[in-house]
């Protein structure tokens, strides 16, 4: 109840939400990481979470996907890294 009425005692680190999670599959992807596996690790996610928002991310416009072969790479694309920007800039500014 406590944790409730006051939440800055909460034990263990806060959970993120879908939304930070896409930005940093986003910072990810905009380091230069194209391989899934290497996203999904950098962006300390699981895999199957990792594939529900790359899914949201290619619908929205943010990244695309190339198959050549069996090999699947995901990049970002210009749309992506202005949300990302933008991002940067509301986290900066609200930290301060």
């Amino acid at each position: 109840m406590a944790q409730i009425l006051n939440p800055d005692t909460t034990s263990g680190a806060a959970r993120r939400s879908a939304f930070e999670i896409r930005m940093d599959i986003l910072r990810v992807a905009a380091e230069g990481c194209t391989k899934p596996t290497l996203i999904m690790y950098q962006s300390n996610t699981s895999w199957i979470v990792l594939r529900k928002n790359l899914e949201a991310l290619i619908a929205a416009g943010f990244m695309i996907e190339s198959v050549v072969g069996s090999r699947t790479a995901y990049s970002i694309t210009d749309r992506g890294v202005g949300v990302l920007r933008a991002y940067r800039n509301l986290v900066y500014l609200t930290s301060s």
